[in-house]
């Protein structure tokens, strides 16, 4: 088996970045231990080591890892920049947007809340533990596996890394291999900041994954697709490796008749089509009501040309398919409905497939069963479904794999939270959308067919770590009740006490 991790000290010879100046002057920090040349189980065993040698259990230690995460992420922020636009051909812009910010903030918050999160919380003792102090504290798991997600190859790793150090873990990251510049300039990050047993980087295939989880790590948090996360289940199943997944469904936007039709067409042109929507979480069904539906496509038409210009292809902001596969893919969705006029209807705007181009795109008529209604799109089509009432609308949801999302507009209260209420999906915003992202407050998951588990905030430092039951007794009375031998007043006692 061959496998290669990013934290060598050796420059990979791929690479499409010369070592910047501030390589240089880190001199022998770049490098690091090296770990290239080890197996899996090597590096397992020297994450083991580090765990036992409690370096990372005080609270002081962990903020300190995270300060030098954020440290890092400034520092990298320009060359990361200049990797997504090698992997992608995606702007600056909604790299720092949706994945620099929401890793930043996520930073910042962790710093501030993981002292108290150390300290445990205290709950109430029982009778048995008269005088006894009670606590619930998060112990970590361990050695965990972090894997990334292509389309937000930055933040899908960053945040769950975070989180995972925020809890006092050990970490290995396993960025997209669709993203080979982007997998590089965070291992250089990572090599630079921190030692390979407190957090590596191994890149490869399906062996690097196979020998990773044949160490039987402490817990895995896989973010991608559904096949993906079947592969990660096998594997750690061979060794009870608990995991959780993010994996992805449709994500929908609903406008209501009484919603702010220009201030939505904003929100679902920003939310759908930057980076030609390749972004997770982008809508890609949207739901409005009969009577308003030509306002509607009218504000998002006069909202594309706002955002992007008359021709979205020329656009530095509007990007281009990753792949040819993912071409083709946009290609069939374009395929499964009635395409609506929107947008500029000329030669320069249809779409080329030599340069991956796909314009924005409207459909309707999409058959129920139709994949493009219950995947993840990944691309500028979508589809359009109008309702006449509240009710149909949710119905049609309902019948749906569960959301990664939905996005509603509208202005009553009791509307949007009914629809909160009714709505199966790993977040539920109203009148607003993706901007979960960038709160860590607020937990980033799935639910049933979208994944489980969870990342960000409070949720993260849950999912990488354990609870665990701790007390501190007293010396100054024991109750005889709970003691042998057994007597008829004790079961007199109990009794009338439990009964």
């Amino acid at each position: 088996m061959t496998q290669t991790s990013a934290t060598s000290s050796a420059q990979p010879s791929a690479s499409p970045f010369p070592s910047s100046p501030a390589d240089a002057a880190a001199g022998a920090s770049v490098a690091g231990p090296s770990v290239i040349g080890e197996d899996m189980a090597a590096l397992a065993a020297r994450q083991k080591s580090f765990i036992a040698s409690g370096a990372v259990l005080p609270s002081g230690a962990r903020v300190d890892a995270l300060r030098r995460l954020r440290e890092g992420v400034q520092g990298y922020r320009d060359r990361l920049a200049d990797a997504i636009r090698a992997d992608y051909g995606r702007p600056e812009h909604p790299f720092l947007v949706r994945e620099v910010v929401p890793a930043l903030h996520e930073i910042d918050w962790l710093i501030k809340a993981v002292p108290g999160f150390c300290g445990g919380r205290r709950v109430l003792s029982s009778l048995g533990q008269f005088k006894a102090r009670s606590y619930v504290r998060r112990q970590p798991l361990g050695r965990v596996v972090v894997h990334g997600h292509w389309a937000d190859p930055f933040r899908s790793l960053l945040v769950p890394l975070a989180d995972a150090v925020g809890a006092g873990n050990a970490v290995v990251l396993r960025p997209s291999a669709e993203a080979p510049a982007t997998a590089e300039m965070v291992a250089r990050l990572v090599r630079q900041y921190f030692e390979p047993e407190h957090v590596a980087v191994v890149t490869g295939g399906a062996e690097t994954d196979e020998a990773l989880l044949a160490t039987a790590p402490d817990f895995v948090w896989y973010d991608g697709d559904t096949r993906g996360a079947r592969t990660i289940a096998a594997l750690a199943a061979r060794t009870l490796t608990p995991y959780a997944a993010i994996t992805g469904g449709p994500s929908a936007a609903l406008v209501h008749g009484d919603a702010d039709i220009a201030m939505a067409a904003r929100r679902i042109v920003w939310a759908k089509f930057l980076h030609a929507g390749q972004l997770r979480a982008a809508p890609d069904v949207l739901l409005v009501q009969r009577t308003v539906l030509d306002r509607v496509l009218d504000a998002l038409r006069a909202e594309l040309e706002r955002a992007f210009g008359p021709q979205p292809r020329a656009s530095a902001d509007f990007g281009r398919m990753v792949s040819a596969a993912g071409f083709v893919r946009q290609a069939e969705r374009l395929a499964a409905g009635r395409a609506l006029p929107f947008g500029p209807g000329d030669s320069q705007n249809q779409p080329d497939r030599e340069a991956l181009y796909v314009p924005p795109a409207l459909i309707t008529d999409v058959p129920d069963d139709s994949p493009v209604l219950r995947e993840e799109g990944f691309g500028p089509v979508l589809a359009v479904r109008p309702y006449a009432r509240l009710d149909e609308a949710t119905a049609f949801l309902a019948g749906l794999p569960a959301l990664t999302a939905l996005y509603a507009f509208t202005t009553a209260h009791a509307r949007g939270e009914r629809l909160m209420e009714t709505t199966r999906a790993g977040a539920v915003l109203i009148n607003d959308a993706a901007t979960h992202f960038a709160n860590p407050r607020l937990p980033q998951g799935g639910v049933g067919e979208t994944g489980h588990g969870a990342v960000a905030g409070p949720a993260g430092l849950t999912t990488f770590s354990a609870p665990c039951a701790a007390a501190v007794g007293s010396n100054f009375f024991d109750i005889p009740l709970r003691f042998a031998p057994g007597s008829d007043l004790k079961l007199k006692v109990l009794k009338r006490l439990y009964r």
